[in-house]
């Protein structure tokens, strides 16, 4: 590993994961909007079939209650995968743009400014981060 101070090595560290965080943070709160603006699209777009489905099945004289609950519930359903579906996508597209525009000019500034190296801060971030954050996924693997 490279020659760092305690000192460095701790202040890697707490950048280290005040920047896995903020990705953590944004992408979390991009995600849940948009689950929320799917759930909204998905109930809007199902709500015109399930209301003519409905339609018809009255204008036959074939519906109940439990015909209506069981459509309602199908609908409901379906828009939440759907919710889900672009709630997750969002939430990959928001880390990977908000690493590229906010994260790594962050991380730059912060190593210019303490004179330090990509690579001892990739090398410490391998060390420190879990193996599912975020952040891992931007680090730098040495070839060795």
């Amino acid at each position: 590993m490279s020659d760092l101070t305690p000192e460095q090595r701790t202040l890697l560290i707490e950048a280290i994961k005040d920047f896995n965080d903020k990705l953590v943070t944004y992408s979390i709160n991009l995600s849940a909007q948009a689950f929320t603006n799917a759930m909204k699209l998905g109930c809007g777009v199902l709500t015109l079939p399930l209301l003519i489905l409905l339609g018809l099945a009255w204008a036959q004289e074939k519906l109940d209650f439990s015909g209506i609950f069981v459509y309602s519930c199908a609908g409901t359903v379906i828009a939440a995968a759907f919710a889900s579906l672009v709630a997750s996508r969002a939430k990959q597209i928001a880390a990977r743009d908000n690493y590229a525009q906010d994260i790594n000019p962050e991380i730059v500034q912060f190593l210019a400014h303490n004179q330090l190296t990509r690579r001892q801060f990739d090398e410490v971030a391998d060390d420190v981060l879990a193996a599912d954050a975020p952040l891992r996924e931007y680090l730098i693997k040495p070839s060795s």
